[in-house]
């Protein structure tokens, strides 16, 4: 008997995929630029501000509010993806008019970045290196509502 299902579910799964599209390829994908490791070595906690830091670095991808010693501060996330790789793409008909595909990907999870965090005067009190997604949602809290 299992033999049979096990028959069954593999001409399925054939018929499934000659009925349908298989596609495959080879990409390359880059967004943004890695931070300069120069730059990142002159930080001085304490002495570095936030002009120097934007002058270093540009623009960062994210800014939010963050706790800090003595009041309110600010952390600002900087990142920067490089990959290649091969991927599948499967596409099935439903019917004569109709077909479904599924194809997904979050890059933005693999993202390696940098964030730095500032006090209330906008002087670099720390930094943290690694995968954006674990910087951010470890340092990254909501903000009280006052009523």
């Amino acid at each position: 008997m299992r033999r049979a299902a096990r028959w069954l579910a593999a001409f399925g799964t054939l018929a499934a995929w000659s009925a349908g599209c298989v596609s495959g390829g080879w990409g390359r994908t880059m967004r943004y630029a890695p931070v300069d490791e120069g730059a990142l070595g002159a930080l001085e906690p304490g002495k570095t501000d936030l002009a120097q830091c934007l002058s270093a670095f540009g623009a960062p991808l994210w800014v939010w509010e963050q706790p800090a010693p003595g009041g309110d501060g600010a952390a600002l996330a900087y990142g920067w993806y490089k990959e290649r790789g091969f991927g599948v793409r499967v596409s099935v008909p439903f019917g004569e008019h109709y077909s479904g595909s599924f194809d997904y990907d979050q890059a933005d999870r693999r993202m390696k970045g940098l964030v730095l965090f500032f006090d209330q005067d906008w002087k670099l009190l720390s930094w943290r290196t690694g995968l954006l997604r674990d910087l951010v949602d470890a340092e990254r809290r909501p903000t009280s509502i006052d009523e």
